[in-house]
């Protein structure tokens, strides 16, 4: 049987991110008390650049896909852990066995207006997802051979 898919619901508070118990648990064993950042946290510049890519308005912190080709939804999300004040970009990938990764650690960011968010890829590059360090530059992490590449796209 596939394994649940992991899902992003906008609620009166904003968007919310739900892992099925056994990514939850992949993320838990790389980064314990992981928290995505909170949607009030994002400078409101961020949040306008976002809904002018288009597509309407992303999660900001998360971003799902089928990275792996493996035909499962994987989840990309971005947060902090407790006692580590870096901003980290954890990739959680689907399947019988999930597993969790980090592709990108950013030390210094504001938390409270931070200016970094996820989103989905160009067109015509299904299974990847792009972190906009804005406004100054954006990577797009593709999977290939059992790991992310990552790609500077823009400046």
């Amino acid at each position: 049987a596939k394994p649940d898919a992991p899902t992003i619901q906008l609620t009166d508070v904003g968007f919310t991110l739900h892992l099925p118990a056994p990514m939850q648990q992949a993320l838990d064993s790389i980064a314990p008390g992981f928290h995505t950042v909170r949607t009030t946290s994002y400078r409101s510049d961020v949040s306008q650049a976002a809904l002018a890519g288009g597509g309407g308005m992303p999660a900001l912190f998360a971003s799902l896909g089928d990275f792996d080709h493996d035909g499962t939804t994987d989840a990309a999300v971005e947060g902090t852990a407790p006692g580590d004040s870096a901003l980290r970009v954890i990739v959680i990938l689907n399947g019988a066995k999930p597993s969790a990764l980090e592709v990108a650690r950013f030390a210094s960011y504001d938390a409270d207006a931070v200016g970094i968010y996820l989103t989905g890829p160009p067109a015509g590059q299904d299974g990847a997802f792009v972190v906009v360090n804005y406004p100054d530059e954006s990577t797009l992490y593709s999977y290939a051979d059992g790991g992310f590449e990552a790609t500077k796209i823009g400046s």
